[in-house]
């Protein structure tokens, strides 16, 4: 199931200069590195990490947190 709807998602389109996430979500679904988030509290440093990345290392917080856009969507 897709989910569009998460404000990480949101907050990752628009530094990434989208308004819309599912154009976002178009733009990078075939690239070999995309967008991803810290999905930790309190930090939202974006980095290009892998489409499937799920527990990536924030270079701002220190902790195993960032995911890539398409995981949080639900597209993989």
């Amino acid at each position: 199931m897709f989910n569009f709807d998460h404000p990480k998602l949101a907050a990752l389109a628009e530094t990434e200069g989208y308004s819309d996430i599912v154009d976002f979500m178009e733009d990078c679904a075939l690239d070999s590195l995309v967008p991803a988030i810290c999905m930790a509290p309190g930090c939202d440093y974006t980095a290009e990490l892998e489409p499937d990345q799920r527990t990536g290392f924030c270079e701002l917080c220190g902790r195993p947190s960032m995911k890539s856009g398409l995981v949080i969507a639900g597209l993989i």
